[in-house]
């Protein structure tokens, strides 16, 4: 008779891979965690609080937040059901609301938008600076792939990075970059508990959704989790490679000056990338970090190119900065002043 295969047994996380996971915030005095009662943040809640109480040095205080988007009705008991969980381990927790008009359109994106927006708020009112959130491998290769489909360059197809600046000098920390989806839903059923399962996670109407359901085709043809997160590694490290390389080029061409970003003849004449990079680095500076698409970058630094050989000047406006090429090459690279006004008193009537 033949034996039915066995999968392999999944382990929850040790406590020793814990303490390897979280030793970046160990020094930190307040972190606040992001936990939406799902199998990946649930077990960040579980570990973090482990973690906390044992007696070896100097822990952080840990406080927990979950964001209520308002977008179904059982988001609030979801919420509730976190804080209890987080009141047995001993941990505060509150619940953040994200009020008011919801957009019909991108709804995933604001959501996203509103919930660091909030979660950042918060962590400046209670004092912490790190925010971590249980994104894990299964996310990373999801985040890839999405990438990948969109046409990001080098820093997008590194995907996620594992501290990512927020707004008012705030850390997003991901612990669990490396670790697989399954590992962590063992983490939580080991602890007796059940994770929230959020129907928005299989609703074909969202692309992460969708690249789920083809994951068993994708890994048939190679696109699996491990050689995805192999190749975001292997494009983390040629975008580390190249942003040095810029660092030197920047050295080299920029000007002091203070009105705006200046550079010397140069910057076209370096390899496309190098000069992409150095513009849309100072329209951020000027721009208060603006974002940028990336083709209408490309685009940018090709009018630049064509205007230079031809021996012209050329003045472009891109993420709030004006881009200024005189005919010997060099770039000047300013803030755009605000716009006027469309309503004005015209002529002869009276401001009353």
């Amino acid at each position: 008779m033949k034996k039915s295969r066995q999968l392999p047994k999944v382990e929850p996380l040790g406590a020793d891979e814990v303490r390897a996971l979280l030793a970046p915030i160990e020094s930190e005095k307040h972190v606040l965690l992001a936990v939406s009662g799902g199998a990946d943040s649930l077990a960040l809640l579980i570990v973090t609080a482990r973690w906390a109480k044992e007696k070896h040095g100097a822990r952080p205080r840990v406080a927990v937040a979950s964001v209520d988007h308002g977008l179904r009705t059982e988001a609030a008991e979801e919420a509730a059901m976190v804080g209890r969980v987080a009141a047995n381990l001993g941990l505060s927790h509150v619940i953040l609301k994200w009020d008011g008009e919801k957009p019909t359109q991108g709804i995933q994106e604001a959501a996203r938008n509103a919930r660091y927006r909030l979660l950042s708020d918060h962590a400046k009112a209670i004092g912490a600076r790190v925010i971590l959130t249980g994104h894990h491998a299964d996310d990373q290769a999801e985040t890839v792939l999405l990438r990948l489909a969109a046409g990001s360059g080098l820093s997008g197809l590194a995907g996620m990075a594992s501290e990512t600046p927020l707004q008012g000098d705030h850390i997003l920390f991901r612990p669990f970059l490396a670790i697989s989806g399954v590992r962590l839903r063992a983490t939580v059923t080991a602890a007796g508990l059940s994770p929230i399962e959020d129907p928005s996670n299989v609703n074909q109407r969202f692309a992460r959704p969708r690249l789920r359901s083809a994951a068993d085709v994708l890994s048939r043809e190679g696109l699996d989790t491990a050689r995805l997160m192999r190749f975001a590694e292997r494009m983390r490290r040629a975008d580390e490679a190249l942003e040095a390389v810029v660092e030197d080029a920047e050295r080299a061409l920029r000007i002091p000056s203070t009105s705006g970003e200046r550079f010397t003849p140069g910057v076209l004449s370096r390899p496309p990338e190098i000069g992409i990079r150095l513009i849309g680095a100072a329209i951020r500076r000027v721009s208060n970090g603006a974002a940028l698409e990336l083709n209408r970058l490309e685009a940018l630094h090709a009018a630049l190119s064509d205007a230079l050989r031809a021996g012209k000047s050329l003045q472009r406006s891109l993420g709030g900065a004006i881009i200024a090429l005189d005919r010997q090459g060099g770039i000047t690279v300013s803030r755009e002043p605000p716009r006027r006004s469309r309503l004005s008193l015209g002529k002869g009537t009276s401001g009353a």
